[in-house]
């Protein structure tokens, strides 16, 4: 049985995937997304249940986090559902609209699993 269903939003493939790797070792479903116009499309995709939650970098190319975030406002079945944004930088200069929280990168599995079963 899963614990939910997460969408994984980041341009790096190999924090996408090992991201996703560990989201299912942790027993949650997760869909990666290389960034923000891609996790709209799957997020409005209508045969896609809703995840739990998005895990979101904000640095991406073709959308960012902050375009996203402004998109996903927009929509109120999307902006329904909660933001965990992941970002390497120490603090962001613009404001983050709806986000439940800001996890720096880097960051361990043992940190994530908390954030988790806290928010779960």
């Amino acid at each position: 049985m899963t614990r939910g269903s997460i969408l994984v939003v980041d341009d790096d493939e190999d924090i996408r995937f090992s991201l996703c790797d560990v989201l299912e070792d942790l027993d949650f479903r997760s869909t990666p997304a290389r960034n923000g116009q891609e996790a709209l499309e799957l997020l409005r995709d209508p045969s896609r249940p809703p995840p739990s939650l998005i895990l979101l970098d904000l640095m991406m190319p073709v959308m960012n986090g902050w375009q996203f975030l402004e998109a996903r406002a927009q929509d109120l079945q999307l902006a329904a559902i909660p933001v965990v944004v992941m970002t390497a930088a120490v603090q962001t200069h613009r404001p983050l609209p709806e986000v439940v929280r800001t996890f720096a990168k880097p960051f361990t599995v043992q940190q994530l699993e908390e954030l988790l079963v806290a928010m779960h």
